[in-house]
């Protein structure tokens, strides 16, 4: 018989393939959505054939918030067998074909009972299901894995009307894609201290090249950019000097088959930069979502999707936690990290901090009358974010510091603002 092919819109998709049966799979990922998980041990494992290695399908039954159900099928004869086994069996009332007439008499088709759910809206769907918030959150991630343009995770709202950080990083760096807003945040600055954030802004941004030639070194082959801001359009020729070069061009000097993945929660920042990576021959992929939900963002499956989560994975975290206020929404989030990522991955992370005679902190009532939290921390702190993983030599330095290849490396130390740092989450013992 045909194998089991679940539908888009089906009640959970099959994960993939692993120790346990199909079945054993689909009640795990059904007990661990379900609002009551105790229906999965009243539910049917139906065969789809009659020989030994027949595919087999899951059907759970409707009780207290779940109110409907739904299995998929391939083809007309699997169709009938699960019609067969349902009929007359508690908890599978109004059964019936869903299928549109005119099918393929081997196409897939989906068995529902219970009520109809309205077939564009997922959110109700899995509500219909009895799924709880995670679970219908789960479900919605799961079936939009593929389209960048839907949030994995809730989204803050952005205003047209005030500065984002995306946009005066931009102006900072020498770029032209910034807003009125942004551009008018810099300029009620003292020239002394918007040209300090200059400085430091570009060290910070020229620190990448640096890093991804350690990271390749290494045999990192796929790279997640976490608060990436925006990208330049057209991109300009890679240079070591030039702080607008993309993630994806420092990368593809190094590797012809690296995978790419760019995160932040501005959505301008996605229609702005998604043109610039299109084109790229390594197909950088897209992710909007908002870091301070870490686990949420990680799991979500869209994510997972873009990412091979069986190989190391390079995290780069350049100037992004500065502009989270809470130390604890921070500490959250990178515990999160590092025990998601596999064996092998690293994590680098540049942090802005109080160094020297360039102390950044000056700089946080400003933003914040602007309605941007900005924290620099010390470097006790900043430490503390690579949890036991040791850090590579030179250790936590300013950016420019880190490798003497940095076109910035004579600039003194606190003119970087910030302290740098890489560490690689070690190889599980066998």
């Amino acid at each position: 018989m045909a194998a089991l092919t679940p539908s888009p819109d089906t009640e959970s998709e099959t994960p993939p393939a692993g120790a346990l049966s199909r079945c054993e799979q689909e009640r795990a990922v059904m007990r661990d959505r379900l609002a009551d998980p105790t229906l999965i041990d009243r539910a049917l494992e139906i065969r789809l054939g009659n020989d030994d290695s027949c595919e087999t399908c899951l059907a759970v039954p409707l009780d207290g918030k779940r109110v409907a159900g739904e299995v998929t099928v391939q083809g007309w004869t699997q169709a009938l067998l699960v019609l067969l086994a349902l009929d007359g069996q508690p908890g599978f009332p109004d059964l019936r074909d869903g299928t549109s007439y005119g099918e393929a008499i081997d196409a897939p088709r989906t068995i529902r009972w219970g009520l109809g759910a309205t077939l564009g809206d997922q959110k109700l769907r899995a509500r219909m299901w009895g799924y709880h918030d995670a679970g219908v959150r789960a479900y919605q991630a799961e079936q939009n894995r593929a389209d960048p343009r839907i949030p994995v995770t809730p989204m803050p709202e952005d205003s047209d009307d005030s500065p984002a950080v995306a946009g005066i990083y931009d102006m900072l760096i020498g770029g032209s894609d910034s807003y009125l807003a942004d551009r008018k945040f810099v300029w009620s600055l003292a020239e002394a201290d918007a040209e300090a954030l200059s400085v430091a802004a570009v060290i910070n941004r020229l620190h990448r090249p640096s890093v991804i030639s350690h990271l390749t070194a290494r045999g990192i082959g796929q790279f997640l950019d976490l608060g990436c801001g925006l990208m330049p359009f057209p991109s300009p020729p890679p240079d070591d000097a030039e702080p607008y070069t993309t993630l994806h061009d420092i990368v593809a000097r190094h590797q012809s088959t690296a995978r790419i993945v760019y995160a932040d929660h501005n959505a301008l920042a996605f229609g702005a930069s998604r043109i610039t990576v299109e084109e790229h021959p390594l197909q950088p992929q897209w992710v909007q979502g908002d870091i301070r939900h870490m686990h949420q963002f990680l799991t979500s499956g869209r994510v997972q999707y873009v990412l091979d989560w069986s190989r190391p994975i390079g995290v780069l975290l350049h100037d992004v936690l500065p502009w989270i206020g809470s130390d604890e929404t921070v500490t959250e989030a990178m515990d999160v990290l590092r025990e998601q990522l596999p064996p092998g991955s690293a994590l680098s992370v540049t942090h802005a901090t109080d160094f020297g005679g360039n102390p950044m902190s000056r700089f946080t009532a400003p933003f914040r009358a602007a309605g941007i939290d900005f924290k620099p921390r010390d470097a006790d702190f900043i430490e503390s974010l690579f949890g036991s993983w040791a850090l590579e030599t030179p250790g936590l330095v300013a950016p420019h510091r880190w490798r003497t290849t940095h076109p910035q490396a004579e600039f003194d130390p606190h003119e970087a603002g910030a302290l740098a740092g890489l560490a690689f989450k070690p190889e599980q013992r066998p």
